[in-house]
């Protein structure tokens, strides 16, 4: 009990205030027999979801059987059942494992949702495999139906979140590197958490329906905290209406020419994504306030110069306005502008420039289109990734059952759990208290103090010199794998060819096992690599495999360059900035 206190601290709360099970059948519980196809290959499995817990004999023999890097989720809603159990078996062997999770009592949406975003932080393996404990399902079928569809949608949202890490993790990496000269002298956005208790805030998002009520913004001012996200900014100032704090996320140079460029936002306040187009923060510097979000270098740059704060992301720079406003303790969060959807086949706030608007628009029949509910019930046409962000709003919400969500955009898709209202509506029911944000933004800005950069620029150094034998390596690595695949090409397999498989071999654990920093702060850069050798491993052909080989060394040589160059430029900028201080 001490360690299930200690390893699942939620469930132990649960199990206080339930009763034991009485007169359970532990004999009809115990059956076990193929939970997982025989072609699948334990070791290749990432995430392994177990429906039914039964008595635990085929959690425990799973437990023994998978690799660590598996993340294994057992899921079970009899929580009675379960503590009847505790004195019988023993627990000890699933608790001692990390990689294992038991949502034992739990509804659906928290099973899935909460358990996978709380191992993965950023959901990124759209594989998993399911083993059916068939009694557990014979009992519960209506649970656990539910239980697989979201699965389903997990791995549908983890496929668009492994799709934004290949499109956007070097240039992410890239722009954290180059910001941090910049972020250091900025205020951590963990500062304002809790800020804002129990007061309004309304997010502006830039849907089509903005244009609808965007007018009545202006009877909320100083009423409400107004979080501007950068795309709808221009509606804003087209109104006259200044936010409170704009919120921009984007790392690319178009979002800043597109929503920010050429606006006068000096007397605004920023929340920024660390990653974010280095001019998003001059231009609005000193008034910057910087998160966090899970990138594992800026965790690792984070432990020597403080937390910045962690914003779940979910997809959208909407989702991480939600998010901040959650945790500066704001209640109730009303959203317009919140489309989420293309009603009447409008796709932005008339304030997005027309070259952006007909971007979207050439991309448009490439997109997979999905009809959902809207708000004034009828039905209105989205796209893959405006789901999967509906999605998230929901369950986002399903976990604030203290906070009230308020859906005021007057148009788009509906999304579950919120309380639907016009903007002149809210505004007058929950809006009539008068603020004063400015203090509080600018004193807690201006108590910002610079921190001492001698421990990050020292492990910086350690890093680099690191990385630089890991260039070593992938250069000699990728230079056998050449050579092998031109004997191979010739059928000539023989004892040099051995030699130098088992060569290639040698290299590649050096990388795995001696250089786990690489893997731990690139895994970003490097996750959809690794998921690529899997399958590379699993070919029966030798060919294929090297080649795997080859592609693998190529890239993280690539990799490691490309990281060392932004680096050593980084810690040079620090350096001067130490010197400064001093």
């Amino acid at each position: 009990m001490a360690l299930l206190r200690k390893r699942e601290p939620r469930l132990y709360k649960r199990l206080e205030t339930v009763s034991p099970a009485k007169d359970v059948d532990f004999d009809s519980l115990a059956i076990s027999t193929n939970l997982i196809d025989s072609k699948i290959k334990l070791n290749h499995i990432n995430t392994l979801a177990v429906l039914g817990f039964g008595v635990g004999t085929h959690v425990r023999e799973l437990v023994e059987k998978i690799p660590p890097k598996t993340f294994l989720l057992v899921i079970d809603p009899d929580i009675a059942t379960f503590k009847a159990l505790l004195p019988m078996i023993d627990l000890i062997p699933i608790l001692k494992s990390s990689n294992v999770k038991l949502a034992i009592g739990e509804d659906a949406s928290t099973a899935v949702r909460y358990q996978i975003d709380d191992y993965y932080k950023v959901n990124t393996v759209p594989d998993i495999v399911i083993a059916e404990h068939k009694p557990s399902l014979e009992k519960n079928p209506e649970y656990y139906k539910e239980i697989k569809g979201l699965l389903e949608e997990s791995s549908i949202i983890a496929h668009q979140n492994l799709a934004t890490l290949v499109s956007n993790a070097t240039l992410w990496q890239e722009q954290i590197l180059a910001n941090l000269p910049i972020i250091i002298k900025c205020q951590a956005l963990k500062t304002l958490f809790g800020k804002f208790l129990n007061i309004p805030a309304i997010i502006v998002s830039a849907g089509p329906s903005l244009d609808k009520n965007v007018a009545y913004l202006k009877y909320a001012r100083d009423k409400a905290l107004i979080l501007c996200v950068d795309t709808a900014l221009r509606t804003l100032f087209n109104h006259d209406i200044k936010p409170d704090i704009v919120v921009s996320i984007d790392a690319s140079t178009k979002n800043y020419n597109y929503y920010l460029k050429d606006l006068d936002v000096s007397d605004l306040y920023l929340m920024a994504g660390p990653a974010v187009y280095p001019e998003t923060i001059t231009s609005f510097a000193p008034n910057v306030f910087v998160s966090g979000f899970g990138h594992p270098l800026l965790t690792w740059i984070e432990a020597f110069i403080g937390e910045r704060g962690n914003i779940k992301l979910g997809g959208s720079v909407s989702t991480a306005a939600f998010d901040f406003a959650r945790r500066c303790g704001s209640n109730p969060i009303i959203l317009i502008g919140q489309d989420l959807a293309y009603p009447d086949d409008k796709i932005y706030t008339s304030g997005v420039k027309q070259e952006r608007i007909k971007e979207v628009e050439e991309l448009m029949p490439t997109e997979e289109i999905i009809w959902v509910e809207d708000v004034f019930g009828g039905q209105v046409k989205t796209v893959r990734g405006f789901w999967t962000w509906i999605k998230w709003f929901e369950y986002q919400i399903s976990e604030m059952s203290d906070v009230l969500c308020i859906d005021a955009t007057e148009g788009g898709a509906k999304i579950q759990g919120t309380k639907i209202m016009t903007l002149k509506e809210t505004i007058e029911d929950y809006c009539q208290k008068t603020f004063n944000f400015k203090q509080p933004l600018h004193e807690t800005c201006n108590s910002h103090i610079l921190p001492d950069l001698t421990a990050l620029s020292r492990e910086m150094e350690v890093l680099i010199k690191d990385w630089k034998k890991v260039q070593f390596v992938s250069k000699e690595g990728a230079m056998l794998t050449k050579k092998l695949l031109e004997i191979i090409s010739n059928n000539q397999m023989d004892k040099r060819a051995n030699k130098i498989l088992k060569e290639i071999g040698i290299l590649y654990r050096r990388i795995i096992e001696n250089h786990r920093g690489l893997l731990k702060i690139g895994s970003w850069n490097l996750e959809p690599l690794l998921f690529r050798m899997e399958k590379y491993n699993l070919s029966s052909d030798l060919g294929v495999r090297i080649e795997g080989c080859k592609v693998f060394f190529e890239e993280i040589l690539d990799y490691c360059q490309k990281s060392v160059l932004g680096l050593q430029s980084t810690r040079d900028k620090l350096l001067q900035i130490e010197l400064e201080r001093r």
